[in-house]
């Protein structure tokens, strides 16, 4: 019985040694391992001994190319270091080699917008891929796309970059300009910080990804707005203190749509004051900029301006109540004209000569700014309020009276060529001696005759 147990333990030994010969043998612990190695289309192979580690090739890629990495029989990457058990054959991956700094490849609208959220089209995402590999026509089919999503770009670079790369690539939903620019920028490796201030008037400076679009763009095209309204390509916009267009938002009774422009007013042609600034509004429906209407110079904003910002603001604080109360130009004439009159106090200051001009924009800013003035002031104030308006008014310093006193008050010329005259200062001081009856606006010239108006030669 002892001798049969003796020799069942010796056929198991046998038995257990044999099959750890067999594994050992299928490894190559006897017969050793080969690699073969396929670079540029040759290949070398290597028988290694038990225990010995593969000598990798050293790929030397030409002019212009550069090794991605080792790919198995099976298209996937691999590192051939790690094995030194199984035979196994490797290719090396060599592509165009990658820009040593991203060159634009997507442009601005006409409006300095970089559209984030619109999907990026096939030809903008080739032009993207060609900027990445320094100009290397790549990415097949993708030009003739009409929109691309993120599969589709990965199996474009197939061969172009690490399989690892390419996994984390991956969508069915169309990539947008933003999102391409951040998967672009990313495979090629640059890394930006956010800007200090809007890249355009539709991308926030502290999106993701601003940062990245901003850098695939062409420079030349990006425009800046200061905040406040904005005509651009005959449309209105408001730019807010980011310097970003606003949307989805209502303003001053205006709606501005999602792309920006104001979308729920129908301008009528004409002069329109918006927010108390003064615009044009030509037949077509468009803003006019840099043109002269009526005597009123817009500018390349398509604001009128007296030349003086603080006091174009302090005239806008005044008129926006009021064109917002009133339908008609002549109304808001009309309230300006009572609002010179009657919100100013009376302030012995600077006297002109007869027929001086040029002190208009510095007494109404005076008076705007103090509250108190001469003639001249509330001359100025309502000159400045009616241009604000669209009416060529015009500030006159000339005498009153039989007495020729100096005195300053403000001529518009009606549609039908009469010059009216308007001298709300002298209504003032009716009114504040208790006297309510005389009313100073819109003269014609028998009744400013009256008082003896001389404006000199």
């Amino acid at each position: 019985m002892r001798m049969k147990t003796l020799l069942l333990g010796l056929v198991l030994v046998i038995v257990t040694a044999c099959l750890g010969l067999t594994i050992a043998a299928r490894a190559g612990v006897f017969s050793g391992v080969t690699f073969s190695f396929t670079v540029n289309g040759n290949t070398t192979e290597y028988e290694l001994k038990p225990g010995e580690t593969p000598e990798i090739p050293d790929v030397q890629p030409a002019a212009g190319q550069r090794f991605v990495c080792w790919l198995d029989e099976n298209g996937g990457e691999a590192d051939p270091a790690a094995n030194t058990a199984e035979d196994a054959h490797y290719t090396a991956l060599v592509a165009p080699e990658l820009a040593a700094a991203m060159t634009p490849w997507l442009e601005y609208d006409e409006l300095g917008r970089l559209k984030p959220d619109e999907p990026v089209t096939g030809a903008e995402l080739a032009s993207g891929v060609s900027a990445l590999l320094n100009g290397t026509e790549a990415a097949a089919g993708l030009a003739e796309k009409e929109t691309a999503t993120a599969s589709e770009l990965s199996a474009a670079l197939e061969g172009l970059f690490r399989p690892s790369e390419l996994e984390a690539v991956s969508g069915d939903a169309p990539l947008t300009r933003l999102e391409a620019a951040q998967i672009i920028c990313a495979l090629g490796g640059f890394t930006y910080t956010a800007p200090e201030s809007a890249p355009a008037p539709d991308l926030a400076a502290d999106r993701p990804g601003a940062a990245e679009l901003a850098a695939c763009a062409d420079s030349e095209g990006a425009v800046s707005y200061a905040p406040g309204p904005a005509i651009v390509d005959g449309a209105f916009y408001y730019v807010d203190d980011d310097g970003l267009f606003v949307t989805d938002t209502e303003i001053d009774g205006m709606y501005f749509g999602p792309d920006g422009s104001c979308a729920g007013e129908d301008f009528e042609p004409g002069f329109v004051n918006i927010a108390g600034y003064l615009y044009y509004v030509n037949e077509d429906g468009k803003f006019v900029f840099d043109e002269t209407v009526n005597g009123i110079t817009l500018g390349t904003d398509g604001r009128y301006t007296s030349g003086n910002l603080e006091l174009d603001a302090l005239v806008a604080e005044v008129l926006a109540p009021i064109c917002a109360e009133y339908e008609t130009r002549d109304e808001m004439l009309r309230a300006a004209y009572d609002y010179a009159r009657d919100s100013f106090e009376y302030l012995r200051r600077n006297y002109y000569n007869v027929g001086e001009t040029g002190w208009e924009v510095e007494e109404a800013y005076t008076m705007f700014s103090t509250g108190r003035g001469n003639c001249y002031n509330y001359a100025a104030a309502f000159w400045a309020l009616a241009r604000g308006l669209g009416y060529d008014a015009a500030a006159v310093s000339g005498t009153m009276g039989w007495d020729y006193e100096p005195h300053g008050w403000v001529t518009i010329v009606n549609d039908e060529g009469e010059r009216l005259t308007y001298d709300c200062e002298t209504e003032m001081a009716y009114r504040r001696d208790g006297e309510y009856g005389k009313d100073m606006f819109a003269m014609v010239w028998w009744f400013a005759a009256g008082w003896n108006y001389y404006y000199g030669v």
